[in-house]
């Protein structure tokens, strides 16, 4: 069985502070029809920020539970977005003045 965390459904409220706490793999979902929190088990790595964002302490990690940091790490690797170079910002920049320039010089 997964480590995972465990929500206690008669204290949640549906206030998602624990879906923004879970960033990197976005393992927390709110169920509208529940207006309750479902935790995916493929993608929970046991880190706990769900555990401390709570104010209800409706979510919990068993006192067993170790992160699974090559998980994190695997997930966060497929959805990242790869780092622009600097000539390439650069040249975007350079792009993105001349044509403020030229909107300029078209409305005077």
């Amino acid at each position: 069985m997964a480590t995972i965390a465990i929500v206690n459904h008669e204290r949640c409220v549906g206030c998602e502070l624990c879906t923004r706490a879970c960033g990197v793999t976005h393992a927390i979902q709110l169920d509208l029809e529940r207006n309750w929190v479902e935790v995916s088990e493929e993608l929970c790595w046991a880190c706990g920020a769900c555990e401390r964002m709570c104010p209800f302490s409706a979510i919990a990690l068993p006192p067993w539970a170790e992160p699974n940091k090559e998980l994190r790490d695997s997930i966060y690797a497929k959805n990242r977005k790869p780092k622009k170079s600097r000539v390439v910002a650069q040249a975007e920049e350079i792009g993105e003045e001349e044509e403020e320039e030229m909107l300029v010089g078209r409305s005077q």
